[in-house]
């Protein structure tokens, strides 16, 4: 391995190679936390570099490895949002673009944000059926304990119900059958914040389309202010987190990268730690990977 990589960073030297588009992004090693990170030139799918850990000083020592000179015509680089990776490619590659991943920004707002308002209305169905429930028994009048019980099974159907549409709410309106449509429909007509919060799942989807910075960054400037201001908790928190960001955010318009290609690759690296049932040594699991990332049209050396 230690020969072909040598012969293949020859043949990159020779040829006078600069990464132009890079992707940066964490895996786990071992259980409890253990982090290693990757570097992968997005056009040749080749890890330029693999080390332990996920800090900033961990990282840091791509930079002093690899030598500044071989990203001198770096345009732009695809992460998501680790602060310590955007940090040190500021400090040094200042003129090459971050761009923020946009399926871990869309992932996250699903998770965070649909996910915790979406819980939130189904806890107060189920808190306002329990209500009833308890009204029931405390209750001598025949009627009114008939309404509290229809009223209880009614909030409890609408509990199971909202409990059941994650996907209905994180998926694209053209992937939805009608059926799925109308009860799209009715979740989002009978729950305000829900509603608001899947108008800027759309209206976030949209600005990642735009090819114009200019329009982008006008309009992930107008997203997030509409999510401090929307008076959702999990929405403005959100949004906070994420308003030093918009630069990085808007720039997917002039460079529509992501970190697909090295996300993909990490499944290559969780089936090349099940069948060495984990490795000692670091540094040959880490020219391990690299090995096996080597160009599909690259013909490596036969060696004895």
């Amino acid at each position: 391995m230690d020969k072909a990589l040598a012969a293949f960073e020859t043949c990159l030297k020779k040829s006078n190679y600069r990464p132009r588009y890079l992707a940066v992004d964490e895996f786990a090693i071992h259980k409890g936390h253990r982090y290693a990170t990757c570097v992968m030139d997005l056009e040749t799918g080749f890890i330029l570099w693999a080390g332990l850990g996920r800090s900033m000083a961990d990282f840091e020592h791509f930079f002093k490895s690899i030598g500044l000179s071989l990203l001198s015509r770096l345009k732009a680089v695809a992460m998501d949002m680790n602060a310590s990776f955007n940090r040190l490619f500021q400090k040094y590659c200042p003129k090459a673009p971050i761009v923020y991943d946009r399926y871990h920004m869309q992932a996250q707002f699903g998770r965070d944000v649909m996910g915790a308002v979406r819980l939130e209305e189904a806890q107060k169905h189920r808190q306002e059926a329990e209500a009833l429930k308890k009204y029931t028994k405390e209750t001598n009048n025949p009627e009114l304990q008939k309404m509290a019980r229809e009223k209880s099974h009614e909030e409890r159907k609408l509990y199971t119900e909202l409990k059941k549409s994650q996907w209905i709410l994180l998926k694209k309106d053209d992937h939805l059958n009608e059926r799925q449509k109308t009860h799209l429909l009715d979740i989002l007509s009978e729950h305000r914040d829900l509603a608001i919060c899947y108008a800027m799942k759309q209206e976030m989807t949209r600005l990642f389309t735009l090819t114009d910075y200019e329009e982008a960054l006008a309009g992930w400037t107008k997203w997030i202010q509409a999510g401090l201001e929307s008076g959702i908790p999990a929405l403005v928190k959100f949004a906070r987190q994420k308003q030093k960001r918009i630069k990085g955010l808007a720039a997917h318009a002039l460079y529509p990268i992501n970190t697909g290609k090295l996300e993909g690759f990490n499944n290559k690296i969780k089936v090349l730690k099940r069948i060495g049932y984990g490795y000692r040594n670091m540094d040959y699991f880490f020219n391990l990977i690299r090995f096996h990332s080597l160009p599909k049209n690259y013909s490596s050396p036969k060696f004895p």
